[in-house]
């Protein structure tokens, strides 16, 4: 039998109406009060009705976030920041993977409107023209994550210009001189294309050679970084990479590997993003380090707040995070 808000409040002795405001977390209760009826509740196996609890307060407390079916491990630490702060402010999260096809994703954001959510995250995604104008012309709230669009959508993200000056001057200082940026060179992205901006503007700073052919690779996966070995073949044209993804720079570790190039004595990588996943290799990589968690805290806390206009840009801060992969050398 489903436990209801007055069987609670009967076994609490206290008035239904109280039950509510602590269940919903709204309005004035006792602390020690709420403690207790919230344990009474677990107890009894209540389920609250969401569904229902928002259309009685007429606003939903659920977030639709989109994630790429492509998307490299970060968008993890992204949904583990926003459930946590989600979780505090009494929101819920709705998570949908979304694929590359766009008729596909065009009926997977019409399915996630017709649930009546708050608000609709995107997690590192480049809307095509017809997505956009479908979400814009939605009456829900829009916040993109880990991607600047250039559009009337505020976003949170690393500044990812800055970035690649960042670990440039970093190779710069360790003695590199011919670099190679791997897993940038699509021209549609604009990650892609504010990291290449970057990269070749740090690099003319510092009046360091640009070769157009060291930015190589239009796919942030573990096969672009292995492809990349092959493909420049040994002995590499530059001491050092940087991986535009940390399951890139994966790749290209092993990759140097298999052609018998040792890491960091004949090679240097540095990964960027700066995931769990770099300490997981041997050597741990060096890498510069997005605040994922951090970016999707933000979110939920933006929404919550309204402190974002909807052409805000949010920079959260990166830092280098040392490793084994980047060796000093002797620049010739």
């Amino acid at each position: 039998m489903k436990v209801t808000i007055k069987d609670i409040a009967n076994k609490a002795g206290i008035s239904p109406a109280s039950v509510s405001r602590i269940l919903t977390n709204r309005g004035r209760f006792n602390a020690d009060t709420a403690v207790r009826v919230r344990a009474i509740a677990t107890a009894m196996g209540y389920l609250k009705n969401q569904s229902a609890a928002d259309l009685a307060q007429k606003q939903s407390h659920v977030v639709g976030v989109l994630v790429p079916t492509e998307h490299t491990n970060f968008a993890d630490e992204i949904i583990k920041g926003m459930q946590a702060k989600a979780h505090e402010l009494n929101y819920e999260l709705l998570v949908t993977f979304i694929e590359s096809d766009e008729v596909r994703q065009l009926q997977t954001v019409q399915s996630l409107l017709s649930r009546q959510v708050l608000a609709i995250f995107m997690l590192a995604i480049d809307p095509s023209d017809a997505l956009l104008e479908m979400l814009t012309r939605s009456d829900v709230q829009l916040i993109s994550i880990s991607n600047q669009l250039n559009t009337k959508i505020p976003s949170i993200s690393s500044d990812n210009y800055a970035m690649m000056h960042q670990v440039v001057d970093f190779l710069y200082q360790k003695g590199h001189r011919d670099i190679a940026l791997i897993g940038s060179s699509d021209p549609d992205p604009i990650v892609a294309r504010l990291r290449r901006q970057g990269f070749i503007e740090a690099l003319a700073k510092h009046n360091l050679p640009y070769h157009p052919e060291f930015i190589w690779g239009d796919k942030n996966n573990y096969e672009t970084g292995l492809a990349a070995i092959k493909h420049f073949k040994t002995p590499l044209p530059f001491t050092a990479a940087i991986g535009s993804a940390d399951i890139i720079s994966v790749g290209l570790l092993n990759g140097a590997k298999d052609a018998g190039i040792v890491v960091p004595t004949d090679f240097s990588i540095i990964s960027v993003d700066g995931t769990e996943l770099t300490q997981l290799t041997r050597p741990p990589l060096n890498t510069v380090q997005q605040n994922f968690h951090l970016m999707g805290s933000l979110a939920i806390t933006a929404l919550v707040e309204q402190t974002l206009s909807p052409s805000a840009v949010l920079f959260t801060e990166t830092k280098l995070i040392a490793g084994g992969t980047v060796e000093k050398i002797i620049a010739s």
